[in-house]
Parts: structure tokens; C-alpha cells; sequence
């Protein structure tokens, strides 16, 4: 493990939250491939999504997982702001969904926009800018998002986030 796995801390919009889903507090990992037969084992349930994985697989038992982490490789890397979003709309889940991997602060607005709720942060000046309550916002939007939010202006997808 390197010394940035062990350095990992949980964020969400409450703040810095303590993981309860971790293999020694009893949760079980699982790729798609391997769903078949660990599902509803007891403990926690957890799906876990490299790029490009797809969920569809375990679509029809979604609601049976607690959380689903969603890696991403490279701060560049997409697809999991799609998969996150599949999620939500398309699926209906209704669980946690983390950001795992290699993301910017910058990212995290946008995150939260499409289903995530949960951040493994491991980038000390990303931990401390979230303690400092650093989180910038972003005020006009083009697409729409989970969640309210009102029209704005004349263009069809303009939104404003309400609050």
C-alpha cells in the first residue's frame, strides 16, 4: 500500500465522514463479474466500477448493493461522471456512490451534480482546502443535474442550482 492509499480520508458534503465501508468493518467488494453468489451475504454490499465497467449487468439488482465506488485512473478520464449519472436517472440508485482514484477539486461541483455523494481524497492540499470549507461552486450550468434546480435565462437547458 502505498503512502498515499494510507492517507486516503472521506469527504461529502457534510464534511469529513468516518468509512464504514471497509473490509475490516465487514463489507464485501465485488466487480460486476463477481456479484453471483456474494450479494446479500450479511454485510455490506459494494460494487466497484473501473473505467468503462458498466453496470447494466447488475442493473436489475441494484437495490441490493449499500454503496457503489466508481474509479477513475486519470484526472482526464470521464466516464465515470456518465456511469455515476446511469445510475441515478436510468437505474434508480439510491445508495452511495464514491469517487475513487485520481480527481480535482475542480471536479467535485461537478461531481456532486451527477449522483456522487462520497470522495476518497488522498491530495493534501485538496484535504485541506475541503476542511477550510474551499469547495467553489459553480453558478450557471448547461446541462441538467440530479436534483432541483430552476431555469435560467432563454437557453433550453440553462439551469441555476437552487439555494
Amino acid at each position: 500500500m502505498s503512502e498515499e492509499q494510507e492517507n486516503i480520508k472521506l469527504w461529502n458534503q457534510e464534511g469529513f465522514v468516518e468509512d464504514t465501508l471497509t473490509p475490516e468493518k465487514g463489507a464485501a467488494f465485488m466487480s460486476p463479474e463477481e456479484t453471483t453468489g456474494k450479494i446479500g451475504s450479511g454485510t455490506a454490499n459494494v460494487l466497484v466500477l473501473k473505467a468503462g465497467d458498466e453496470a447494466g449487468g447488475v442493473a436489475g439488482r441494484i437495490s441490493e448493493f449499500d454503496a457503489v465506488f466508481i474509479d477513475f485512473p486519470a484526472f482526464s478520464d470521464g466516464r465515470g461522471f456518465s456511469t455515476a449519472r446511469v445510475l441515478r436517472d436510468k437505474y434508480g440508485f439510491a445508495g452511495q456512490i464514491r469517487a475513487r482514484g485520481k480527481f480535482i477539486l475542480d471536479q467535485i461541483p461537478l461531481m456532486l451534480r451527477v449522483g456522487f455523494d462520497h470522495f476518497e481524497i488522498s491530495h493534501e492540499p485538496t484535504i485541506e482546502r475541503l476542511a477550510n470549507n474551499e469547495l467553489s461552486g459553480i453558478s450557471l450550468y448547461m446541462q441538467p443535474a440530479i436534483g432541483p434546480e430552476k431555469r435560467a435565462g432563454e437557453r433550453a437547458w440553462a439551469r441555476r442550482a437552487n439555494g
